[in-house]
């Protein structure tokens, strides 16, 4: 388990999670947005634990070597495509940001809707922080060349795959994280996603709005707008 340390979040990601696109907020929305950022940095306790695995073909899926995970679907093979390994990470702001949004709740709706945008933004910055030490540790004994971050459920990766990746990963006893029956993870600002490993540069590769599950129902595609992520 790797704890982080978040000390300010991207007021330009919450002004964007929050509908504004490439708009400024008005100054009494980025005053919440300021005092969200400093309550989350302030009670987050950061963390998240990561497993590298070798890659092996087994009929029409990868599976992890060594282990029952498998990950199906065209859009996991595209995506892992001339990697070797795969990385399992895990990443959360920890139960205490799920309790601070809910307090935020009951005594403020409006500012509990910016908390809980500053709280995405802050489970991605915690992801970056985690897949550049992950690149780093890894790379103090062998050159490799990472994919971008995929989720499951992204794609037609299927979201039931996920319940393995944190079993492997311990995820319920190293930081807290576990599955319920709807396949909803608790604490609710957690990632888990696989990062691929090539030992030769990987041309580019982009995520793009078809292939997302959430491409029906997506609030950013409906304002005309994208998460940045594409």
């Amino acid at each position: 388990m790797y704890q982080v340390k978040l000390t300010e979040l991207n007021y330009a990601e919450g002004a964007r999670y929050l509908g504004y696109g490439t708009s400024t907020p008005d100054s009494t929305v980025m005053e919440l947005m300021r005092e969200c950022s400093a309550q989350i940095c302030e009670t987050a306790v950061p963390c998240f634990v990561y497993r590298i695995f070798p890659l092996e073909e087994e009929k029409d899926r990868l599976k992890l070597q060594g282990t029952a995970c498998t990950l199906s679907g065209t859009s996991i093979r595209e995506h892992l495509n001339n990697c070797h390994s795969a990385v399992l990470l895990c990443a959360t702001l920890s139960s205490s940001i799920d309790r601070l949004i809910r307090k935020t709740e009951i005594q403020d709706m409006a500012k509990a809707v910016i908390m809980d945008a500053m709280a995405g933004v802050a489970v991605e910055q915690l992801c970056d922080k985690a897949e550049k030490m992950i690149k780093e540790q890894y790379e103090k004994s062998k050159t490799g060349y990472f994919t971008w971050r995929f989720g499951f459920g992204y794609g037609d990766l299927p979201l039931e795959e996920e319940r393995m990746a944190l079993r492997l990963l311990e995820a319920e006893k190293q930081i807290g994280v576990n599955l319920n029956e709807s396949l909803i993870m608790f604490p609710r600002k957690t990632v888990a996603c696989v990062i691929g490993i090539s030992s030769e540069k990987l041309g580019a590769k982009k995520r793009n709005c078809l292939s997302c599950n959430m491409y029906e129902r997506c609030s950013f595609r409906m304002r005309g707008e994208r998460c940045g992520v594409s």
